[in-house]
C-alpha cells in the first residue's frame, strides 16, 4: 500500500506543479483516476443529504456525472455519504438501484460502473469521492481498500493545504477559493433558488427543492442550470406551481 500512496503522492504534485491553489482538488481527481485506474474522479464536499458542494473533477464529464446525481438527489455518492460505507457500481446496478438517474447519466455521460468513497476526518464524514469507469469491471475488496487509502490521503491534503494558512494573514483563502470556483457557485444558485420557490411556492424548504428538482429532470436539465436560471430571472419560479408534487 505504501506503493501506491508513494504514486498518488507523485501524481497529485506533478498535476498541481505551477499552478495555483484553486485547482488543487481537481489535480487530486485526477490524480486519483490515474493512481486507481478509473477513467474519471470526482471529490465533493458534504454536510447533508442537499448540502452537497462540488470540489474538484478530473474532467468536465466527471463534473456532469456529479451534477446529474444532485439534480436527482440519489446515487452512489449519496449512498456512500449516508451509510458512511464504499458502493460499487456496474451498470446493472445503475438501472436497479437508482433508475430514474441512471436514464439522464447513461444519456449524457459515457460511465457505466465505478466507486464512491466517503471522505473522513476521524470518524465524521465530510464528502465522497467518486470514481468512474466506462466500461464495468468487476470490483471487490482489494479495490475499495485501495480507494479507502487513496481518499484518506486525499483528505490529508485538503488539511494539510489548509493547515499552513491556519495561523497566518491568509488564513481560510484556500477553502475560500475551493468554494468560489465556478462549480461551487453554480451549486449554492440552487440553495438561492430554494430559497425563491419557498417564499414563492410558499412551500417548506424541502417540498420547494423537489419542484426544482423534478423541472429539472423533466426538462433534461441539472439543477444548477434550472437554478441559474430562476436566480437570474430568465426563468419565473412561480410558473412551477405546485401540480409536481401531485
Amino acid at each position: 500500500m505504501s506503493h501506491l500512496l508513494d504514486s498518488f503522492a507523485r501524481t497529485w504534485r506533478a498535476e498541481a506543479a505551477g499552478r495555483d491553489e484553486d485547482v488543487l482538488p481537481s489535480a487530486l481527481a485526477r490524480a486519483c483516476a490515474q493512481v486507481l485506474c478509473y477513467d474519471a474522479a470526482g471529490l465533493s464536499l458534504m454536510s447533508g443529504p442537499d448540502a452537497r458542494v462540488p470540489l474538484g473533477a478530473s474532467d468536465e464529464v466527471a463534473a456532469v456525472a456529479e451534477r446529474l446525481q444532485y439534480t436527482v438527489g440519489d446515487g452512489p455518492c449519496f449512498a456512500a455519504m449516508r451509510t458512511g460505507r464504499a458502493v460499487l457500481v456496474t451498470e446493472h446496478e445503475w438501472e436497479q438501484q437508482w433508475p430514474v438517474l441512471a436514464e439522464q447519466h447513461f444519456a449524457r455521460t459515457p460511465f457505466r460502473g465505478g466507486l464512491s468513497v466517503p471522505l473522513r476526518v476521524d470518524s465524521a464524514r465530510i464528502g465522497v469521492l467518486d470514481l468512474y469507469l466506462r466500461r464495468s469491471r468487476p470490483l471487490g475488496g482489494a479495490d475499495v481498500m485501495e480507494a479507502q487509502h487513496i481518499a484518506a490521503a486525499v483528505t490529508d491534503v485538503l488539511l494539510d493545504t489548509l493547515r499552513e494558512h491556519r495561523d497566518g494573514p491568509e488564513h481560510g483563502a484556500a477553502l475560500g477559493t475551493w468554494l468560489d470556483s465556478a462549480a461551487a457557485r453554480r451549486r449554492r444558485q440552487v440553495w438561492i433558488a430554494t430559497g425563491m420557490a419557498n417564499l414563492v411556492l410558499a412551500l417548506p424548504s424541502d417540498q420547494a427543492l423537489a419542484v426544482l428538482r423534478a423541472h429539472a429532470y423533466a426538462s433534461e436539465r441539472t439543477l444548477d442550470a434550472l437554478a441559474d436560471d430562476v436566480v437570474t430571472g430568465r426563468f419565473d419560479v412561480a410558473a412551477l406551481g405546485t401540480d409536481q408534487l401531485r
